[in-house]
């Protein structure tokens, strides 16, 4: 079961949100902030990967259509890192059809949400990321 702190069950973790859009980072920072989660943001692929030299994190969530290296390359670009490689993927995407979801998820990612997420998908999520809960 997850830890859980002043009622913040995912206390501890740290997450990176890779979005081009800052409301929509915002958004989800804020609902990751008040689950415990530690969040550090970058805009793009290539600016998660230079987060990623800086600070560790426990997961790694992203839009799928950025500019410079989109969410598929990021996904990839991790799965052949054998440093980030252990780094839970979850994509958060607009895109509902099931192409999408299937690449992303034969490129590695552990999961697939669609925006809006509410806080009961991505709990739902999280336990199954962190804690292998189904």
């Amino acid at each position: 079961m997850a830890k859980q702190v002043d009622g913040k069950i995912w206390a501890g973790k740290s997450v990176l949100v890779v979005d081009d859009y800052q409301a929509v980072r915002k958004t989800i920072k804020e609902l990751f902030a008040s689950m415990g989660l530690l969040v550090t943001e970058a805009v793009n692929g290539v600016e998660a990967l230079d987060q990623l030299t800086k600070v560790s994190v426990d997961l790694v969530i992203s839009d799928l259509v950025m500019a410079e290296m989109d969410g598929f390359e990021l996904t990839e670009a991790l799965r052949n890192n054998p440093k980030y490689r252990s780094i839970p993927v979850v994509i958060l995407s607009t895109h509902a059809d099931y192409k999408y979801i299937f690449r992303a998820l034969r490129l590695g990612a552990d999961d697939y949400l669609i925006k809006p997420p509410t806080a009961e998908m991505v709990s739902t999520v999280l336990a199954r990321v962190f804690n292998h809960e189904w």
